[in-house]
């Protein structure tokens, strides 16, 4: 079934394979973003569409989101030493635009371990370590546009859960999903590529499976 999809964070690494994968489908894409020409260079493809968006208000954002099916957001943030709101920032904006368009499905990417679970606890590294020093104050922001999204009651939203993230070409490999902090049966797997989760996020859009969840997921390969 072809889709309008209007895509945030459109000339990131996971923004430009969900771009890509989309159009392949043949679906009717319109990348939002800040600077028109760099994404016109990223996915040099006719069918694309492409509009520049000021991220700093609903009004701003509104006229972009008409007539639209579902909103996918692979916004995302650097690692800086002080507070990260881009997360809860934008998707404030973003449902304050779906609503006034009436659009309902939003599908978004956070990460692995954007929650604490005593019961599915993270590995020592990424406990003591990596959100301490690197990625805590990103994830905790990920952790509020969460908790944000399950307070929406109008809007059909499917949070992502991937776990590192590295390049590479999209592959056939069979999905893991749960729905929690991390998937535990990943026999051994450790990142996923960029291009599977794009491809993960497009698969989500017109099941039920994980609507109003938050999903974490990992590409293992088929047995």
């Amino acid at each position: 079934m072809t889709m309008r999809l209007a895509v945030f964070g459109a000339t990131g690494p996971t923004g430009v394979e969900v771009v890509q994968q989309a159009l392949a489908q043949g679906h009717d894409v319109t990348a939002l973003v800040r600077d028109p020409d760099k994404m016109a260079g990223l996915v040099p493809n006719k069918e694309l569409k492409i509009e520049k968006i000021d991220l700093s208000s609903a009004d701003t954002v509104e006229p972009h989101l008409q007539d639209k099916d579902v909103v996918l957001s692979c916004l995302g943030s650097r690692t800086w030493p002080w507070s990260v709101t881009l997360y809860t920032d934008s998707m404030e904006v973003i449902v304050a635009a779906m609503r006034k368009n009436k659009v309902k499905r939003l599908v978004c990417v956070t990460s692995w371990f954007t929650t604490d679970d005593p019961s599915n606890p993270p590995s020592f590294m990424m406990r003591w370590i990596v959100k301490p020093l690197f990625l805590g104050r990103i994830m905790y922001n990920m952790s509020q546009m969460e908790q944000y999204l399950q307070g929406c009651e109008d809007i059909d939203f499917t949070a992502v859960r991937p776990p590192g993230l590295r390049m590479g070409p999209v592959t056939d490999m069979e999905f893991r999903t749960e729905e929690g902090p991390q998937v535990c049966d990943r026999d051994g797997v450790r990142g996923m590529c960029r291009a599977d989760v794009a491809r993960f996020m497009l698969s989500t859009m017109t099941s039920e499976d994980w609507v109003r969840k938050c999903v974490a997921v990992i590409a293992v390969p088929k047995k």
